[in-house]
């Protein structure tokens, strides 16, 4: 292998990583956006409000000079709970300068979600848009943990909260601001508190230090070409925010949206001639069965990169049918632990079906689910990993005791990979569905699923049987107007599969498949569906 090393079943990316000595993401990040100077940064889609990048770093510097001359300390907790606006960024890179730890609260997060976490992380500080301060504002209050708010924008008027707009007003000179005058220990000083997807259950806050997140700007960009990129992903998880942050630092401008909605989605593709979209993939499969974008323009678009869970190769190709400019599908495959990404595609180095090669700062082994003894090219085996972007652990948890005894990280993902040393993505080992002496990821089954014209989306899971453990079962949202029967897709899965696979579960119609912002599907919802009577479902 050219820029991948094996050594023994040991997967790596054999190149150094530059470390500043400050060991400051936030000051590493704003000394990246000011060589852009006054190329546009972020363009408010909706608005269509413009931010360059001198302008952008000029405010994050005015709000880090506020919050340390208010006293925020190193290791103190700020949130951040807002739908995606420019505020978001500036308050998350100033907490960074100012030496303070950063955390998000998701404004779709329920009452019993924002709390848990607010547990967790402990703010002392909480900035709120509008639109959140009327959601969670008096829950918030309720919990009696935090000690100060902050609103952005003027249309609360409440004077127990500060404006944001008074942290930003007082000019600070740029060439003279010098984030926290104590240094940051970047190797073991948490600089984002990001949390675990919680597929399985509530969210486990996972501590990212400033080494951490320095690491990943190491890892080259997706896309070599200088184009305008779009992203709806939500910047309070781990693929909108890390995704983010490394187009800025690559000084690529961004049109982001706050909510959103297909029709307003493709208009700014046509607007603002966007060359890359940054889209999960519930996103990608919309745009396969979306009858409008022959409406618009989207002869712009040249990459999708695709992350938080796996493309199928059929999606793919229906994809680019649509998008005729389209040059490339890439893919990445990641998690919070190991800041954003583990492996990733780019557009010199890509492979249809594959999650692309290890991201610098990995190191990774394929592992025997029973023994961890690591495994070669094309063996299915769990993910494993260490290096420079393993988080410091779970808040309130020893991080070794996630470790195995060679200090690889357990993902309890099951990948592999090939001579070339691209990684190919299976399943989940909780939610391989173990049918009599076979296993059934239900990846594959949903991919077959959305190949049929009258499936809008689908997931599998597995029904507990007590004659032959578990039986392969479809959930599947119709598309507008189908007649589709449930027999027919039996039929139509099991044309298609070895006997094992059949969906021997059957089919279950719903109006929605239950996923995470990032698109992965929460299948323990599915599995309380089961438990409804059949009229409810």
């Amino acid at each position: 292998m050219t820029s991948t090393e094996s050594i023994r079943g040991i997967i790596y990316k054999d190149q150094p990583c530059w470390i500043p000595s400050h060991m400051n993401y936030g000051k590493l990040a704003i000394d990246r956006m000011l060589r852009a100077k006054d190329k546009v940064a972020l363009i408010d889609g909706k608005t269509g409000q413009q931010i360059t990048f001198v302008e952008l770093v000029q405010l994050v510097v005015n709000a880090a000079s506020s919050l340390i001359r208010l006293g925020v300390k190193r290791d103190e907790v700020v949130a951040v709970c807002s739908e995606n606006r420019t505020e978001f960024l500036i308050t998350t890179i100033a907490t960074w300068c100012s030496g303070a730890t950063v955390t998000f609260l998701n404004p779709a997060y329920s009452k019993n979600e924002l709390e848990h976490t607010i547990s967790i992380s402990k703010p002392k500080y909480v900035f709120l848009s509008p639109e959140t301060h009327n959601k969670f504002y008096s829950t918030i209050v309720r919990i009696k943990i935090v000690e100060k708010f902050f609103i952005f924008g003027d249309s609360v008027n409440d004077a127990t909260i500060s404006k944001f707009n008074d942290l930003i007003k007082t000019y600070v000179n740029i060439d003279n601001f010098k984030p926290v005058s104590d240094p940051v220990n970047g190797l073991a000083q948490t600089a984002l508190i990001l949390y675990s997807s919680g597929t399985t259950g509530l969210p486990k806050g996972a501590k990212l230090t400033h080494l951490n997140l320095i690491t990943t700007t190491n890892q080259p960009s997706h896309i070599t070409k200088d184009l305008v990129f779009l992203s709806n992903a939500p910047w309070s998880n781990t693929f909108g925010i890390m995704s983010t942050m490394d187009e800025l630092v690559h000084n690529r401008t961004i049109v982001y949206l706050t909510r959103f909605n297909i029709e307003q989605y493709l208009s700014y593709i046509q607007k603002y001639r966007v060359g890359v979209l940054l889209a999960v993939p519930p996103l990608v499969v919309a745009l396969t069965k979306s009858p409008i974008i022959q409406n618009y323009d989207v002869s712009s678009v040249e990459f999708i990169y695709s992350g938080g869970a796996p493309l199928d190769l059929g999606v793919i190709n229906e994809v680019k049918q649509r998008f005729k400019g389209l040059k490339h599908v890439l893919q990445g495959y990641g998690m919070t632990e190991v800041t954003g990404t583990l492996t990733e595609e780019t557009d010199t180095e890509s492979k249809p079906g594959s999650v692309g090669k290890i991201a610098i700062g990995n190191i990774v082994k394929i592992a025997d689910i029973e023994t961890g003894k690591a495994l070669g090219p094309k063996q299915e085996g769990e993910v494993r990993v260490k290096g420079a972007t393993l988080f410091g652990g779970y808040i309130g948890k020893n991080l070794k005791d996630e470790l195995d005894d060679e200090g690889y990280f357990k993902t309890g993902d099951i990948c592999y990979y090939d001579e070339d040393g691209y990684f190919f993505f299976v399943d989940r080992i909780k939610e391989l569905i173990k049918y009599k002496a076979g296993q059934v990821a239900p990846s594959e089954l949903e991919a077959i699923l959305l190949q049929h014209p009258g499936v809008k989306d689908a997931g599998v899971i597995g029904k507990p049987d007590p004659m032959v453990g578990e039986l392969p079962t479809a959930f599947v949202v119709k598309m507008p107007g189908s007649t589709v029967t449930d027999k027919e897709l039996v039929d139509f899965v099991a044309d298609k599969v070895s006997s094992w696979k059949k969906l021997r579960g059957g089919v279950y119609f719903v109006e929605d498949i239950p996923k995470t912002p990032s698109g992965k599907i929460l299948r323990r919802l599915l599995r309380d569906y089961l438990k409804k009577p059949v009229s409810k479902l």
